[in-house]
């Protein structure tokens, strides 16, 4: 009952929810919400601003003119290009710069704006549950609260997280949130997660999910408990660096009290319900600019110097790119890579390899991948915080990517490359781990960013034209959050980890 969590919501709603739900429910070309109005007969409004939730959070988050997850648009640069899983063939000068205002601020302002940002309904959805004593959709808040300002302070660092999103409260404290440090963030979303869990678990039959405005899980409410705890996993195994996270781990993976991912059926996707809203459909690139990068068809391909992990091509590689037209009518196919890092390609669009049409055909997001928590369960054996057989893990982690993207794993292409990764393991582990999670997540940008930050792999090269010649490790809070909320941001910037350094090339907490 909702009795048993503290109530820290005592304030009015002062604003009406016809007010908050005008500013996210434009269609942004997402699943369409097949709605019955007179279905929703238990706490409607709940209802509603859950609906609005996901389709706000990817319009304004994933779906603006800057992708974090599929790794184009402004802020790509940061995602899916900075970790070099993607690349354009000319990249703007601000991407080469790391323009502060043309790529931090437009993320911070999706997620932050008192006019539409998508912690907006997210805040208000938990607000109106705790007042409605709805255990369910208190639980799916938190968990969108954590999901989404997980993306967040990953990039940035100390954000606002207690008070993230309460504006409509109209208090100082809202208005202008105070900047929560990561390592207090990070309790503070598994917290939240593992209470979600906990009320799902718990909370009254007749408290049910909408299932009509549920894109991701249709209504089950198993399923939004697979997703909170495997995003637990994930959460503590990235701030594993920096703090002892095992025996959490080990309760989460060993309890059956905390359901995970048991498959890729179970995995939180959506598809939009126009082709052309995908980002890599031809009507979003019709000049064929967005490729996979030189650094992962390298891998791909069987090769890729320090970063190699198998002696054979990938399967996935002929899934994602064509070889080029040059070398097909030469009669020897082959693949070849964008360069990361150029203003302007002037070699032939045949030399390289395009995306093939499955890719531009897709049209489907993954939150979180079922191979990537098996990938993690392998890095958590290696590391001995559980037990179990790392290599038939690692595999099984592999095998779950092959199938999610449609690969026949009895074919000899396939099984002569399970064996190489196998034989190329042993010594290598964390490397090939964490390199195949920087595969699978190839759609997910921020993913492939927070990967490589962490474990350092694969090791990655700047272009000719990039301005600095080394990574960038974070966003840097911009002039316009100095303006509006400058003695909040200027407490995040003097305290650890930053000391005073506001860059885009210090670390977040958990990279130290």
């Amino acid at each position: 009952m909702m009795k048993r969590i503290t109530k820290i919501f005592d304030k009015s709603i002062v604003l009406s929810l016809s007010c908050i739900l005008m500013f996210s429910t434009c269609d942004h070309g997402f699943e369409e919400l097949n709605i019955n109005p007179n279905q929703s007969e238990n706490d409607p409004s709940l209802d509603l601003l859950f609906g609005s939730i996901l389709p706000g959070f990817i319009g304004q988050v994933i779906g603006q003119d800057g992708n974090p997850v599929t790794g184009n648009g402004g802020t790509a640069n940061f995602g899916g290009e900075l970790s070099q899983q993607f690349a354009n063939k000319n990249s703007e000068v601000g991407r080469l710069s790391h323009d502060e205002n043309a790529f931090h601020w437009v993320f911070w302002f999706s997620v932050y704006s008192e006019n539409g940002g998508a912690m907006r309904n997210i805040a208000f959805l938990i607000e109106e549950a705790a007042k409605q004593e709805n255990e369910v959709y208190m639980a799916l808040g938190l968990i969108y609260k954590a999901f989404t300002l997980g993306y967040t302070t990953d990039l940035f660092g100390d954000v606002p997280y207690i008070d993230a999103g309460k504006g409509f409260l109209l208090e100082d404290q809202y208005l202008f949130p105070k900047f929560d440090p990561q390592q207090e963030i990070y309790k503070a979303m598994l917290n939240d997660l593992e209470t979600a869990n906990s009320l799902l678990a718990s909370a009254p039959s007749n408290q049910l999910i909408d299932s009509n405005r549920d894109l991701l899980f249709a209504g089950d409410r198993m399923a939004w408990r697979k997703f909170a705890n495997s995003l637990r996993i994930r959460i503590l195994m990235r701030m594993s660096n920096v703090e002892d996270v095992g025996s959490r781990v080990a309760e989460i993976f060993n309890s059956p009290d905390s359901p995970v991912l048991e498959g890729v059926k179970d995995e939180p996707s959506f598809s939009f319900s126009f082709q052309e809203n995908w980002p890599y459909s031809l009507s979003n690139d019709p000049n064929n600019e967005k490729r996979l990068s030189a650094t992962m068809v390298d891998i791909l391909n069987g090769e890729g110097g320090v970063n190699k992990v198998a002696d054979v091509r990938d399967p996935r590689l002929p899934v994602f790119v064509n070889p080029t037209i040059a070398s097909i009518a030469n009669g020897s196919p082959e693949y070849v890579g964008q360069p990361v890092g150029l203003i302007s390609d002037f070699a032939d669009d045949d030399e390289r390899s395009m995306l093939t049409d499955y890719v531009r055909e897709l049209n489907t997001v993954w939150l979180l991948t079922y191979a990537d928590l098996l990938l993690l369960k392998a890095e958590a054996v290696h590391r001995g915080m559980i037990s179990g057989d790392v290599t038939q893990i690692f595999e099984d982690g592999v095998k779950a990517s092959l199938d999610r993207f449609g690969i026949d794993l009895s074919v000899s292409e396939t099984t002569d490359f399970l064996a190489s990764i196998k034989s190329n393991f042993s010594g290598n582990e964390l490397k090939h781990i964490a390199i195949q999670r920087w595969i699978d997540n190839i759609f997910q940008g921020m993913e492939g960013y927070a990967i490589w930050r962490r474990t350092d792999f694969p090791i990655l090269v700047t272009g000719p034209d990039a301005t600095f010649d080394e990574t960038p490790t974070r966003y840097s809070y911009t002039s316009h959050m100095l303006s509006e909320n400058g003695e909040n941001v200027n407490s995040a910037v003097n305290r650890a980890p930053l000391n005073g350094l506001n860059t885009s090339f210090n670390k977040v907490w958990w990279d130290q």
